[in-house]
């Protein structure tokens, strides 16, 4: 900062001589030390002048926005789980990932007190990305369904999305959603108009996340207490539309009125439930392993061919394999049969191979799990329905076993 100034004076100082080489080289000096404060804390060393009332602001927050780029926090860390994780939940747990691309900005608001904007977005913490906090998600998504008419004390809103619990007989709700973190950040220009005279007049500048930042947005339904899988098939519907609609039709973030906040699917999407539904599961791909090239005289790996194999399983006599056979071939080939048999398939054939004992955890039934992909909402609706569909007829099985 004190270079700045001192390059500062010394533009003024060549202004009065009118010297224009010296003034292009304080400019140049006032770029390149606005550029270390930059890297040092921008955002004080702005409101430092800011405060004074001092021009040397604007240096500063140009070299700042030349510079923004969003941190990328490692992955090491995890923060997202994956659809493994449904094998430790309860039964017809279902956790949906929606990858995105933003077809307009997104804005909201952080808590960063000293900051260079007013409006700076939301970002983690530590590592300081651009990020839409589960809050902030589960928020959004409660406003797209209230649009959609399912009002607050709602049972399937309350199920969901919990109510207050301000004291024990609040609920908690079903839904778990996780943060998302985005990979550019950028500036967007908002120019209020005079109603009168239609002039725009104090521009305002407010960080975002531009146009074409891609995202995923995650969420995990667990149902507690006492669970119905028609309860279930219906909150699968309501939480595959209420996405669709939050993400395509009534935006998220801040200003979601003027169509801030709006994106479209951005590759393959995935739904997975905690359940066995055949009629939805993807067929494995069968994988061949490529057939051993196995000498003439072996059948499988470790046993002689039946045409070298005498009664007991041990290797033939020559003249018993030979009788009736002629020509060095076949001669050349037990010689070849003998030689793997002094080498190895007598031992094998004297070891004794005890049965494997069934092992507890084997007898475990393992947890099922029905994972579908889909590639546009339309795919992801009828996923949800035909998910439905399944494990109402399930209940309707169950309740009928148990009234006979």
């Amino acid at each position: 900062m004190s270079e700045l100034e001192q390059a500062s004076a010394e533009v003024e100082q060549a202004k009065k001589q009118k010297d224009k080489s010296k003034r292009q080289q304080a400019e140049r000096k006032i770029e390149q030390s606005a550029k270390k404060s930059v890297q040092t804390e921008p955002h004080l060393a702005y409101l430092w002048y800011e405060a004074q009332g001092s021009e040397l602001k604007n240096p500063i927050r140009d070299a700042w926005q030349k510079d923004l780029k969003p941190s990328i926090i490692p992955d090491a860390f995890h923060f997202i789980p994956d659809f493994s994780a449904l094998n430790y939940l309860p039964s017809l747990s279902f956790m949906l990932r929606v990858p995105f691309k933003l077809r307009k900005p997104y804005l909201s608001k952080d808590d960063h007190i000293f900051y260079l904007l007013d409006n700076p977005v939301h970002k983690e913490k530590v590592f300081q990305t651009p990020m839409v906090a589960s809050t902030s998600w589960k928020g959004a998504l409660r406003a797209t369904l209230w649009q959609m008419e399912h009002k607050k004390g709602d049972e399937e809103i309350i199920r969901l999305l919990g109510d207050a619990r301000e004291d024990e007989r609040g609920q908690a709700g079903r839904l778990y959603f996780y943060p998302t973190f985005f990979d550019k950040i950028d500036r967007e220009v908002i120019n209020p108009h005079d109603r009168k005279t239609g002039v725009g007049k104090n521009p305002i500048l407010i960080e975002c996340v531009p146009v074409n930042a891609i995202g995923e947005f995650i969420l995990l339904y667990v149902p507690f207490g006492s669970v119905k899988s028609d309860e279930v098939a219906a909150d699968l519907q309501l939480v595959a539309e209420g996405v669709e609609k939050m993400l395509t039709v009534y935006g998220f973030g801040a200003k979601t009125s003027s169509g801030f906040g709006i994106a479209e699917l951005n590759g393959t999407g995935e739904l997975a439930i905690r359940a066995n539904l055949p009629d939805l599961k993807q067929p494995e791909p069968e994988v061949t392993s490529p057939e051993p090239q196995l000498p003439r005289y072996l059948i499988t790996e470790g046993q002689l061919h039946p045409d070298f194999q005498s009664f007991d399983g041990s290797l033939k006599l020559e003249a018993e394999y030979l009788f009736g056979k002629s020509g060095k071939k076949e001669k050349h080939l037990y010689d070849k049969a003998k030689k793997w048999w002094e080498r190895e398939g007598r031992q094998l054939a004297e070891t004794v191979t005890p049965e494997p004992a069934l092992e507890t955890t084997a007898l475990r039934s393992k947890p099922s799990m029905t994972e579908v992909p889909f590639v546009n909402w339309s795919e992801l609706c009828d996923h949800a329905q035909e998910m439905a569909e399944q494990l109402c007829e399930k209940q309707k099985e169950a309740e009928i076993r148990h009234d006979l």
